[in-house]
């Protein structure tokens, strides 16, 4: 635990060291999810949709929802699962696991029948997180020859392409390449709201990078839909079609050579991002900028957020990025009228 972290503006919470480093900061990298756009009502409500519709696909039945949308803030905490699709992989592969050791399909029974989701998310955080988190946790509950009999129904494809219906509509033809042939309609990406506005982030003194789980398709969607085109140099985003995926530094690596800062900071509202930058510092040679992370509060891990960073030692915490860029922003004034 960081115990030198203190308010040091409105919104925002850093130790003394980094008080002082923020000062040439001159270039900023997001995340998009819970830092840029507000993704509450959209992806949460998605992985919740898509477990279900594929659970009721596969004979199971009830009333009650198989993961509500604030239950899945248990699974960002345990680190690993930044794709909201793998994420909702993992619920449906534990609900059929439940399913074989209760020996019913039933929604409504296995939501009683222990382990509870925050169980099997804690011990998942316990084995390192995301889907090898997960197997590892749920071998403990059934043997591996059963897991193995149980994943020949997991079809993790399926659960993805719901999710992408679920969250596109109608769109899902421009968004993800493939047809809506299950949900018609609107989708719950235009549910989403922005975090910051355009004008606010061309004002600032910085330069922007983006990386992001998003594909390039989304990315797009949400630039437009939240007014945000034209902040972005082209070469200093990264989706998921670049082949990388967080917590693999390579995306910072990349806009670092791109936008050649003197001191970068990373904005990201989970325990993938932190670590992200994390490896990005164990890995940079000397003669690359250092990249400061800075943990976005209220995001995809929801009010558990500011716990999760503060253990891992984290210098810097903001409510906004609206509050990190009047905050920094402040720090460089400062530091040109010394």
């Amino acid at each position: 635990m960081n115990l030198e972290l203190r308010q040091v503006a409105d919104g925002v919470y850093a130790t003394s060291r980094v008080a002082m480093q923020v000062e040439v900061a001159d270039v900023i990298v997001f995340d998009m999810d819970g830092v840029l756009i507000d993704v509450h009502q959209s992806y949460p409500v998605v992985i919740s949709k898509a477990v279900d519709h594929f659970l009721h696909e596969r004979g199971f039945s009830g009333e009650d929802v198989a993961v509500t949308p604030e239950e899945t803030q248990y699974f960002k905490a345990a680190g690993g699962f930044n794709s909201d699709w793998t994420l909702a992989q993992g619920v449906a592969l534990i609900y059929l696991v439940k399913a074989y050791l209760a020996e019913t399909r039933s929604i409504d029974t296995l939501r009683q029948f222990a382990p509870d989701l925050a169980t099997v998310a804690r011990a998942v955080g316990q084995y390192g997180g995301g889907m090898e988190g997960l197997r590892a946790a749920l071998v403990h509950l059934v043997d591996e020859g059963a897991l193995t009999t149980i994943e020949a129904e997991w079809d993790r494809e399926r659960i993805t392409r719901l999710a992408q219906e679920f969250y596109a509509g109608d769109q899902a033809p421009v968004v993800f390449g493939v047809s809506n042939d299950t949900i018609r309609g609107d989708g719950l990406m235009l549910t989403e709201t922005p975090l910051i506005d355009r004008d606010t982030l061309l004002n600032a003194p910085f330069r922007y990078g983006l990386y992001t789980g998003r594909n390039r398709g989304e990315v797009e969607t949400a630039f437009q839909l939240a007014g945000l085109g034209g902040v972005f140099q082209e070469e200093a985003l990264v989706t998921e079609n670049a082949g990388v995926r967080k917590p693999d530094p390579a995306g910072l690596f990349h806009i670092q050579r791109v936008l050649k800062p003197r001191l970068m900071i990373y904005a990201g509202d989970n325990l993938d991002d932190w670590q992200t930058a994390a490896r990005y510092e164990a890995e940079r040679q000397l003669d690359d900028p250092p990249c400061l992370f800075c943990g976005v509060l209220g995001g995809s891990p929801g009010p558990l957020s500011f716990g999760l960073f503060q253990e891992r030692g984290v210098d810097l915490m903001t409510k906004s990025v609206r509050a990190l860029l009047a905050w920094v922003t402040e720090r460089k004034l400062r530091l040109t009228t010394s």
